[in-house]
């Protein structure tokens, strides 16, 4: 909001009666009426504009936005007039505005700005120089009055109100999204989850695979190398048994080691274990066909 003025005008349908034009002042009954109802018609502005998704389509719907401005209680007072013109029927006035929302609406508007990573209510408070209470803030607003030239109605304007009637409207904004911004991040939080899951699942999977393809290497490797030994003569593998015994014993302390030292994960170190085993049996059975020569 910072960075560009707000003026916001509602014409009051009050006629000014006895009073005239000329005698407008900034605490008639009709110019306080006119300026509330130019608060709330600028409120709702801001509302609605915050209240707009990334698609710019409402959030919260206007019948929704229009009846909790309506709930608001606004009180204005301590009015005085800071500037008038003999030769204008302009006149420019401060008052105290105080709108008490609830402690409900703090309760939704100070989760829905934690959720969106917001400074909190009182920090936002203090930025825009207002005062924040139990259940309502409150603060000094610039404004005018003027009397249309027929002088049945009354404008009232209201100007550089950007931070403190933004405030505001960010306030009640943000009451009435925390259901939406719930919402969201239950979503997100659910999609992680999710995304989370079938990446466990693929993970897995894969862990799966390895393991079965090391497996059968290993399995495909055995099977050779007892094809091989028991092609050999017996007198060939007699002679031969204590060796063959040693060097099984060699081979599963070995790749215990290697796969211990390959991988920091379980899945890893099996497979490297399984590999290497596999790796053994093939230098072992060409170990072994050269006695199938000599035989």
């Amino acid at each position: 909001m910072n960075g560009f003025r707000l003026i916001f005008a509602m014409a009051a349908a009050l006629a000014l009666g006895a009073c005239g034009k000329a005698n407008t002042t900034c605490s008639d009954e009709a110019a306080k009426a006119a300026l509330e109802t130019a608060i709330r018609d600028g409120l709702q502005k801001i509302v609605l504009e915050r209240a707009k998704g990334g698609d710019g389509k409402l959030a919260v719907g206007g019948s929704k936005i229009r009846a909790a401005i309506a709930d608001l209680k606004l009180v204005i007072e301590n009015i005085r007039t800071t500037k008038e013109d003999p030769n204008s029927t302009k006149r420019f006035c401060t008052g105290n505005l105080k709108i008490v929302f609830g402690t409900s609406v703090f309760d939704d508007a100070a989760k829905a700005r934690e959720i969106a990573g917001l400074p909190g209510l009182d920090e936002a408070a203090d930025a825009a120089g207002v005062d924040k209470g139990a259940d309502y803030l409150t603060g000094d607003l610039d404004y005018s009055v003027q009397p249309t030239d027929d002088g049945s109605k009354i404008v009232a304007e209201f100007e550089e109100a950007d931070a403190k009637l933004g405030v505001f409207g960010e306030v009640l904004a943000a009451s009435l999204l925390r259901a939406n911004l719930e919402n969201q991040q239950r979503m997100e939080a659910e999609n992680a989850a999710l995304a989370a899951k079938q990446e466990e699942e693929a993970i897995n999977a894969a862990n799966r695979a390895s393991i079965e393809q090391a497996t059968l290497a290993r399995k495909t490797a055995d099977e050779a190398l007892t094809a091989v030994w028991q092609g050999l003569a017996p007198e060939v593998r007699q002679r031969l048994l204590a060796e063959q015994r040693v060097w099984i014993r060699r081979k599963d302390a070995a790749c215990k080691v290697h796969g211990l030292q390959s991988a920091t994960d379980p899945t890893g170190q099996t497979v490297a274990t399984l590999n290497c085993q596999a790796n053994e049996a093939q230098n072992r059975m060409g170990q072994l066909q050269n006695y199938l020569s000599i035989q």
